[in-house]
C-alpha cells in the first residue's frame, strides 16, 4: 500500500462542516485520507455511514477512525471496562460501514500499576472486541494507539507484544510519532532513532506490517509527564506560504490557535522521519493531527514526495 496523507477530522477550510463535505474537501486539496473523529460520540448512523462510504469510494479517499476518549480497557471498575469495550465495538461497526480501514483509540491507564499488570487486562479486552467483531464479519483493523504520557498504557514495546500475542487476528497499532517523542520528554527524534524503531517493527512483525501502517504525526508540546497539546509544525500561516503551502481561508483560524498556544514551531524532526519512511518502504495512512490540519498534512505530503 502506498503512503497516504490526510487529516485527523474534517479539514478546517471545509465550507459545510460534515464528513461528506470533508471528504470532498480532502480531494480538492490533493490529500488522500481523513480520520473520522468519534472521540466524543459515534455521530454517524448506518445510513450516513453508507453514504460516506459511497462518496469516499468514488473520490478514492481512504478513511480511518479515532475512537472515544472515554476508553479504559484497564479500568478497575468492571462497568467502565465493559463500557469501554462496547464503545470500541460500536465505533468499529460504524467505521466498517463507512469503509474505514482502521480504528485507533487510547487503550488504558496504569493507575499506579505496572505496564505488565495492565497489559493482561488490555489483552483480555482486545480479545473480547475481536471475538465480537469476527462474529459479525467486521473487518476494520483494531489499532490501539501509542500514547503520549507515561501514565497511559501503550508504548511501542507494549503494542508490538499485543500484536504478537494476538497473531492471526485483525489487530495492529497506530504509531503516533509525536506521542513517542513527548512520552520520552523530547527523545526518539533523530534519524537513527526512527530507523531503530521501524527496524524493530520490521524484525518483530515483518515488512508487510510496515507496508500497512496507521500513523499519526503532528507538532507537539510536552513536559515532564509527556504530552501537553498539539502544535503546528512550522509556526504561523506565513511559514507555510513560504514553504509553498498556501491554503486559502485557513489564516483566519490562526487567531484562535494563537490564543490557545497551539502555534509552533514544534521540534519534531519531521524531515528525518519522512526519510526513514522512504528507506523502510513504509506504507499505509499518515493522519496529521496538527491544529492546522490540512496545512501540515499538505506540507508533510509535499516534503515526502520531494525526498
Amino acid at each position: 500500500m502506498p503512503l497516504l496523507f490526510g487529516t485527523g477530522g474534517i479539514p478546517l477550510t471545509t465550507k459545510k462542516m460534515n464528513v461528506v463535505e470533508g471528504v470532498k474537501r480532502i480531494k480538492e486539496l490533493g490529500l488522500d485520507s481523513m480520520e473520522l473523529e468519534f472521540v466524543y460520540q459515534t455521530f454517524l448512523d448506518e445510513a450516513q455511514a453508507s453514504e460516506l462510504k459511497e462518496v469516499a469510494g468514488e473520490l478514492d479517499v481512504a478513511l480511518t477512525v479515532h475512537g472515544s476518549y472515554y476508553i479504559n480497557l484497564a479500568a478497575k471498575e468492571k462497568d467502565k471496562w465493559h463500557a469501554s469495550i462496547n464503545r470500541i465495538i460500536k465505533a468499529a461497526k460504524i467505521g466498517e460501514l463507512a469503509g474505514a480501514k482502521s480504528i485507533t483509540f487510547h487503550a488504558g491507564f496504569l493507575q499506579g500499576r505496572t505496564s505488565d499488570e495492565v497489559y493482561k487486562l488490555v489483552k483480555v479486552g482486545m480479545e473480547k472486541i475481536l471475538d465480537e467483531l469476527e462474529k459479525e464479519n467486521v473487518s476494520i483493523r483494531i489499532s490501539p494507539e501509542l500514547t503520549g504520557k507515561s501514565s497511559q498504557w501503550g508504548d511501542l514495546e507494549d503494542l508490538i507484544q499485543l500484536v504478537q500475542d494476538l497473531k492471526g487476528r485483525n489487530i495492529g497499532f497506530c504509531f503516533d510519532f509525536a506521542h513517542k517523542h513527548a512520552r520520552a520528554g523530547g527523545g526518539f527524534n533523530t534519524k537513527k532513532e526512527f530507523d531503530i524503531m521501524l527496524g524493530t517493527i520490521k524484525k518483530e512483525l515483518g515488512q508487510t506490517f510496515l507496508e500497512n501502517m496507521h500513523i499519526h504525526i503532528s507538532g507537539i508540546n510536552y513536559g515532564e509527564k509527556g504530552e501537553k497539546n498539539h502544535l503546528t509544525l512550522l509556526g504561523g500561516h506565513e511559514k507555510y506560504v513560504e514553504a509553498g503551502i498556501d491554503v486559502k481561508g485557513i489564516e483566519k483560524h490562526y487567531k484562535r490557535l494563537e490564543e490557545k498556544a497551539r502555534v509552533g514551531p514544534a521540534d519534531l524532526e519531521w524531515k528525518a522521519l519522512l526519510q526513514s519512511f522512504k528507506e523502510f518502504k513504509v506504507g499505509g495512512i499518515v493522519v496529521c493531527e496538527s491544529p492546522n490540519l490540512e496545512e501540515d498534512a499538505l506540507f508533510l505530503k509535499k516534503t515526502y514526495q520531494s525526498l
